[in-house]
C-alpha cells in the first residue's frame, strides 16, 4: 500500500486541545487517484488528537472501483463504530451507478448507525448535481433524512456552485452542503445561491479569510461550518478562521452549533441567531 503522503505519525503527536468542542465535517479515507493523498483512522485520529478536534465526518476519496469503494466505506464503518462520536460517515458512492444498484450500496450503509450523510463528489465523478442521474442521492438522502454534501469550485463546469440550484430547490427540505463553498475561485458564487436558498450551507475549506467572513456577515454562523478535507490542512483553516475575526457566539456555531444541527449529530445543538451584519 503507498506511503500516505501526509506526516502525521500516531506514536509522535503530542494531544492537544486548542478548541472544544470542534466538529470537522470533510474527512476523507483512502488515497486520491488525483493527488496521492491518503489516510485511514490511525493518522485522522492522531491529527485530531493534536489540533484538538472532537469529531470527524469521513468519507472516501471517490473512486469509480467498486471493490475499493466498497473496501473504504467498509473501513469507515468499522472507525465509526470503534469511535463513536468521534468519527461519523458520508456515503460517496458514484452517481452514474444504476438506481437500483446505488439505493442498495447507499441504503447499506445508512442503515448503520454513525453515517450521517450522502456526498455527490462531482469532481471526481464528473458529473454535475444537477444531472438527472444525481436524483438517486437526493432521492435516498430524504429518505433517510440525511443532507447531502456536494464537491463545488475547481473541477470543472459540473463543479460550479449554481449547479446545486434545481435540486436544491426540488428537495427544499434537504440540507445541502456545499463543500469548499466555491474553492476560492467561484466562493461568490456559493454565497449568492446560499443567500437565494435557505436549505444551503457551506463549507469553505480552501477558502480565502476575507470570503469566510463575508459567507458569515451575510448569511449568519448557523450557515456555515469548519471542514478541513486533508489532515495537513487541519492547521491552515484554523489559522484563517483565527483571522476572521468571529465573535465567542458565531465561534460555537462554526466550529459545532451548525454541524451538530445540519447532520443530527446532537439534540441540544445551539439556537440558530440571525446574521449581525446585514451585508
Amino acid at each position: 500500500m503507498p506511503e500516505p503522503l501526509n506526516g502525521y505519525d500516531v506514536h509522535t503527536i503530542r494531544p492537544a486541545s486548542r478548541r472544544s468542542p470542534l466538529v470537522d465535517v470533510h474527512g476523507h479515507f483512502g488515497r486520491s487517484a488525483a493527488t496521492g493523498y491518503s489516510a485511514g483512522a490511525p493518522e485522522l485520529l492522531a491529527a485530531m488528537d493534536h489540533h484538538g478536534i472532537d469529531t470527524t465526518l469521513v468519507m472516501p476519496q471517490p473512486s469509480t472501483d467498486r471493490e475499493t469503494a466498497d473496501e473504504v466505506h467498509a473501513e469507515i464503518g468499522e472507525a465509526v463504530t470503534r469511535h463513536p462520536g468521534r468519527l461519523y460517515g458520508i456515503v460517496n458512492l458514484d452517481p452514474r451507478l444504476p438506481d437500483a444498484e446505488y439505493r442498495r450500496r447507499a441504503g447499506t450503509l445508512l442503515d448503520r448507525p454513525g453515517f450521517v450523510a450522502v456526498k455527490i463528489h462531482t469532481a471526481g465523478f464528473a458529473v454535475a448535481p444537477d444531472d438527472p442521474v444525481c436524483d438517486k442521492a437526493f432521492r435516498i438522502a430524504a429518505d433517510y433524512d440525511v443532507p447531502v454534501m456536494v464537491h463545488t469550485g475547481l473541477g470543472g463546469p459540473h463543479t460550479l456552485p449554481h449547479r446545486v440550484v434545481d435540486p436544491a430547490r426540488r428537495y427544499a427540505e434537504r440540507p445541502v452542503v456545499l463543500c469548499h463553498a466555491g474553492f476560492g475561485a467561484f466562493c461568490a458564487e456559493a454565497i449568492e445561491v446560499a443567500v437565494t436558498l435557505s436549505n444551503v450551507h457551506l463549507e469553505p475549506s480552501w477558502c480565502p479569510a476575507f470570503s469566510v467572513r463575508q459567507m458569515v456577515r451575510r448569511l449568519g454562523a448557523h450557515r456555515v461550518m469548519f471542514g478541513s478535507d486533508h489532515i495537513d490542512n487541519i492547521p491552515v483553516e484554523l489559522a484563517k478562521f483565527d483571522a476572521v475575526g468571529l465573535t465567542p457566539g458565531e465561534r460555537r456555531l462554526v466550529y459545532a452549533g451548525t454541524a451538530a444541527s445540519v447532520f443530527s449529530l446532537d439534540p441540544s445543538a445551539p439556537a440558530t441567531p440571525r446574521p449581525e451584519v446585514s451585508a
